[in-house]
């Protein structure tokens, strides 16, 4: 490029000598002078046409051989093109480029790897469910299907779902976003086998469950072994009346006792489905502030509030999350209602008790799980088991020294 503008500014100033000549002979009636140098500035106004094309068409010519070789190679021209500057500029602007390329495939490269060692199933598709991509966990998860199902496709929020596969059926969370790449809308799926982690919870909460069963059964038992064998002995092998009867008395309560946390366990096991229909907060409300004391402070917005729910059910854990809130201290307990961004209604309840200790707060909704004297333990258990037939679900925060509160969220 540079010979091609020294070439220009030449031409341009040997035209405008010759112009200004020119322009000098006809003043002075050279004639023949003029005409001569007219023809020398056509001349030389050809050559810059025919040079400015030369020069047009190289770039062409360097662009077509840009598109042949795809970035692939270098580009080369013959050393006599005006763009041979130019082609240079573009070799180099090539290979910066490539080697970004390179760089890029590189990261993707690392990124699969990555993307293989988790164990989590991850999908690349399109808006139908044609699959794209996936890594190893989802080959071995998924095998060779070709498709998602739309419903997957289309998870913007987590979802359970089934999946059969060899006789074998696989509980998985679903969970799906969405991008635009080169104007196309793909979607990465994740796929979380939870089957394992669900037997796991599982077994984890029958032997906390076990556990509180046989502590319970061992309780009632051991008092009733005991004093049946003390009424057995007596004074020359008669049977001690007064022991007797005082035996029976204890056997009596501990047997009422143990019958009465069977009913119990049975409540748990035979919990109906919700009848929900749509009921207002502040109704609710109205008829605890009868149930308790002035300390129960209502805060429900909007004022028109209204939840989705099975009454009954609903009244139930709302009963239980305030006596359990009045009995743990004697400051104020809150119940507060609004609507959540993500969707649903929120309800809390709220003390300013001394907080629930860490070991408890662990166990606090294992069935049968009290730390009260004359507590039943399915209070929480239950509580919990109704809000989860509603889809929603029952959470507790508490710290020792500024109480404690539980929320329930309802779709």
């Amino acid at each position: 490029m540079k010979r091609f503008s020294f070439k220009v500014v030449l031409g341009t100033l040997v035209l405008t000598g010759l112009a200004v000549a020119a322009v000098l002979a006809f003043d002075r009636g050279y004639y023949m002078t003029v005409t001569g140098l007219s023809l020398c500035m056509a001349t030389v106004v050809t050559a810059l046409v025919r040079l400015q094309w030369q020069a047009v068409h190289s770039v062409r010519q360097a662009i077509r051989m840009m598109r042949t070789s795809g970035l692939a190679d270098s580009v080369a021209l013959p050393k006599e093109s005006m763009a041979q500057d130019l082609v240079e500029e573009l070799n180099n602007t090539i290979a910066d480029y490539k080697k970004r390329l390179q760089n890029e495939a590189v990261r993707q490269h690392y990124y699969e790897r990555l993307l293989d060692e988790v164990d989590t199933a991850v999908v690349v598709c399109r808006e139908k469910g044609e699959i794209t991509w996936q890594n190893r966990a989802a080959i071995v998860l998924l095998g060779s299907l070709g498709r998602l199902p739309e419903e997957w496709v289309s998870a913007s929020r987590p979802i359970k779902v089934r999946y059969a596969r060899h006789s074998t059926t696989y509980e998985m969370l679903v969970s799906a976003t969405n991008f635009i790449l080169e104007e196309q809308r793909l979607y990465i799926v994740s796929l979380k086998d939870i089957h394992q982690v669900l037997e796991e919870k599982e077994m984890e909460a029958w032997q906390k469950l076990v556990s509180v069963l046989t502590h319970e059964i061992m309780n009632s038992l051991s008092p009733i072994i005991a004093l049946s064998e003390q009424g057995k002995s007596g004074q020359n092998g008669q049977p001690n009346t007064d022991a007797l009867r005082t035996a029976l008395s204890v056997i009596h309560r501990r047997s009422s006792r143990l019958l009465e946390f069977v009913k119990n366990y049975r409540r748990l096991t035979r919990l109906p489905d919700p009848q929900s229909e749509w009921v207002d907060v502040q109704e609710y409300c109205d008829d605890l502030s009868q149930f308790f004391d002035a300390r129960l402070q209502f805060d429900v917005q909007p004022a028109d509030l209204q939840v989705y729910a099975d009454p009954g059910q609903l009244m139930q854990v709302l009963v239980n999350l305030v006596k359990n809130a009045i009995e743990a201290g004697d400051g104020p307990v809150i119940l507060s209602a609004s609507r959540v961004a993500k969707g649903g209604v929120e309800i809390s309840v709220r003390d300013r008790g001394m907080g629930i200790l860490p070991d408890v707060l662990e166990r606090i909704f294992i069935p049968f799980f009290t730390t009260k004297k004359d507590g039943s333990g399915i209070g929480l258990s239950l509580s919990k088991q109704i809000v989860a037939k509603h889809g929603g679900t029952l959470r507790v925060w508490s710290k020792e020294g500024y109480g404690s509160r539980f929320t329930l969220w309802l779709p």
